[in-house]
């Protein structure tokens, strides 16, 4: 009896001893503290961190989602309209350490904007986005999946371009199509949520934004030209379904990513049957054609083609072409302003348009012999460049193939080429004797018949320039842009094309000989901005001597003054009269030694209308004549010069009008330079100066038509 005692005294002391173990390990577990200071910010949940937390859970309307950091990416969890409920535990698997209780629930409650607007498609089964408020719209757009039971399909062109608040944007799955520019320029757009169901993202629709990454899903068939261009990506990776890179209604692909300079990984998912990756590189599998490319891209050996646009603005510093590409096509290298140094193979028979354009660090291009066609503009706006080769194949050349290329020297054509020389620094063809393209050093070979369009276009360093004899036709653009100070166009010379000498700020004279049939619009007119080299142009003031020749003439040709025998409108002149060029018809003109015209004596004639204001800022030179000087004008024949025109614009400040000028004058097409108007003004009227006004006006008016006579004076 007293053993078993004994044994239960044991017994209850051990077990007294194993609860005090037990309670003494519970007392001795750490609870993390519950999290604090939950904050949504850019769609990211964050909250401080809790020492010794190993993880975090967070639970959204029900649903947990784990995280090893204090933060929680919501971009695409919350990817609905309507209210979340939101609160974070604290994580342990520390032995003796607990899991946290949850934190106070936040909310997140997105709205569905009133801004926002929807068209139906043109079948009426879905809906297409059609409308935002641009200055509403900030941060993530969430676009609804259905409205009024039918799906929204697609996003419509430029909706959302130029929205400076967009930052982030889900698609729902049932989203098809994206069309042209529809997220152009938002450049704070970083992140989108691909639709599951998109099958076309249209050209130009995410150019100019702030997309570093791009992964687009399995489905996407078509990406229209340019689609990302101007992005900030770094990264791409297509799917294997993509079929088509181009417009919807062309053929050929054009590069999605140009200028992309930040570009240097290209991806093409396995088991796409269009296209595959290759050296960071898209190509196309039929023809062997480099579609896209980016500064790190290595061409591949067997490359037949460079696509259009392949490898615009991706900063390329050089190119080494290797031998197999037979053809460069159109803006494939424009727009690379550090590439320096290009290597193009023997096999190369086609350059396209515009291919070098503005790659502004080229100082030499030869071609090889095999090139047998290059396109407009192929060289234009490179900078840099010296010199300009050209093989013995060449059978095509476009214009303005060296179009402000400001520092060309020298222009040298094979002597085995049998369809153009480069006779005087002149690339010439020679079927029709046409200049295509020439540079500042150039001499215009005689025997030449056309000045073809841009040949010398943007020469900034071009003074001066000899025509010859039996130059017929002048194109158009053909000078424009140029030094030029003096032009003197030759006797036999026919048609001068539009805009041939336009923006040429320093010629203020032209004479145009008798055997000019037509004039072009805007052909010795000043009109922009030069956006090459951010130069404002000024107007020039220019005087014109115009033939009976001319029968076909656009009025606004000339700023300045426009003398002519012609006595009134002729048929054949087209184009708008209230332009800067003061018409004086009329005019009796001689020829000088050079058989070229000058003005005798012109008539004045004034009469009232209603629409235009008297246009004091308009200025003419005198005309002029070789070998003498023009003194001014005279109301008598041979009579001394009563008025001297200065090259100073005009002012109020030649006459003092009234205080109220209550009537409206305009010059008739039979008027003259308005400093003349002016001055004749002044001259009937000098003790009424101050005080012209409708009777004696109406009197002027009854007077007829004044004749001013031209003095000269021999050199």
């Amino acid at each position: 009896m007293k053993k078993k005692k004994a044994l239960m005294i044991v017994l209850a002391v051990l077990a007294l001893g194993l609860a005090g173990l037990v309670l003494s390990g519970c007392d001795g577990d750490k609870e993390l503290a519950a999290p604090t200071g939950l904050e949504i910010t850019n769609d990211v949940l964050g909250w401080k961190a809790i020492e010794g937390a190993d993880g975090y859970t967070v639970e959204i309307n029900g649903e947990e989602y784990k995280t090893q950091n204090n933060s929680l990416d919501l971009f695409e969890i919350t990817n609905k309209y309507g209210t979340y409920e939101i609160r974070v535990a604290a994580d342990s698997v520390t032995e003796g350490v607990l899991s946290s209780d949850w934190s106070e629930q936040t909310s997140l409650t997105i709205n569905f904007p009133d801004w926002f607007g929807f068209l139906p498609t043109d079948d009426g089964k879905g809906w297409e986005v059609d409308y935002i408020d641009k200055t509403e719209l900030q941060g993530k757009l969430i676009v609804p999946s259905f409205l009024e039971g039918k799906a929204v399909v697609g996003v419509n062109a430029n909706v959302f371009k130029d929205c400076a608040g967009l930052t982030g944007l889900i698609l729902p799955d049932t989203v098809e199509y994206i069309d042209v520019n529809a997220f152009e320029g938002c450049e704070k757009l970083t992140r989108v949520r691909w639709s599951a169901g998109l099958k076309k993202i249209d050209e130009g629709a995410f150019r100019y934004t702030g997309l570093e990454t791009l992964v687009l899903p399995e489905g996407v068939t078509i990406l229209g030209a340019n689609a990302f261009g101007h992005a900030k990506l770094k990264s791409v990776s297509l799917p294997s379904t993509v079929a088509k890179m181009t417009a919807t209604n062309e053929k050929s692909d054009a590069n999605p990513f140009a200028f992309c300079e930040n570009l240097e990984e290209i991806y093409v998912a396995e088991g796409n049957k269009a296209y595959k990756s290759d050296g960071n590189c898209v190509m196309r599998r039929e023809d062997n054609t480099l579609v896209a490319g980016c500064k790190a891209s290595k061409i591949p050996s067997y490359t037949e083609h460079i696509g259009r646009f392949a490898f615009q603005g991706a900063a390329l510093e050089s190119v080494a072409l290797p031998e197999g590409v037979t053809s460069i096509e159109d803006y494939a290298f424009a727009h690379n302003d550090r590439l320096k140094e290009i290597t193009l193979p023997q096999s190369l028979t086609s350059i396209g348009k515009a291919v070098f354009f503005w790659c502004a660090a080229l100082e030499s291009i030869a071609l090889p012999d095999g090139v047998t066609s290059v396109g407009d503009k192929a060289f234009s706006t490179c900078v840099s460049l010296k010199e300009l080769a050209l093989g013995a194949e060449l059978l095509s050349a476009g214009c303005g193939l060296t179009e402000f290329c400001v520092a060309l020297e020298k222009i040298t054509v094979s002597e085995n080429n049998e369809s153009f020389s480069g006779e005087g620094n002149c690339l010439t063809r020679k079927a029709d004797n046409t200049v295509i393209a020439g540079c500042a050093s150039s001499k215009i070979p005689a025997g030449t018949e056309q000045i073809g369009e841009y040949a010398f276009c943007g020469q900034t360093q071009l003074g001066a320039i000899d025509f010859p004899d039996g130059l017929k036709k002048i194109g158009h653009y053909a000078f424009s842009c140029t030094g030029l100070k003096e032009l003197k166009l030759p006797r036999g010379l026919q048609r001068i094309g539009s805009h041939a000498f336009a923006n040429c700020i320093e010629l203020e004279y032209v004479q145009i000989p008798d055997s000019v049939t037509y004039v072009g619009s805007c052909a010795f007119v000043c009109e922009q901005t030069d956006g090459y080299f951010n130069r404002q142009i000024a107007s020039t003031v220019l005087t014109a001597v115009v033939p009976d020749s001319v029968t076909n003439f656009v009025v606004n040709s000339f700023e300045g003054t426009i003398y002519t025998s012609h006595t009134a409108m002729p048929v054949g002149w087209t184009g708008k009269l209230d332009t800067n060029a003061t018409i004086v018809f009329g005019c009796e003109l001689a020829l000088d030694d050079d058989g070229l015209p000058y003005v005798v004596s012109a008539p004045l004639n004034l009469y009232e209308v209603t629409d235009h204001y008297l246009r004091t800022n308009i200025t003419g030179y005198a005309p002029e004549r070789n070998g003498w000087v023009f003194k001014g004008w005279a109301t008598e024949p041979q009579g001394e010069a009563e008025f001297v025109p200065q090259k100073t614009e005009l002012g109020f400040n030649l006459i003092e009008w009234p205080e109220r000028l209550d009537f409206r004058l305009k010059l008739e097409t039979a008027g003259l330079d308005v400093r003349v108007l002016l001055y004749l003004y002044h001259k009937r009227y000098e003790k009424q100066k101050n005080s012209i006004g409708q009777e004696q006006l109406e009197q002027l008016y009854e007077s007829g038509t004044e004749r001013l006579y031209a003095v000269w004076e021999k050199i």
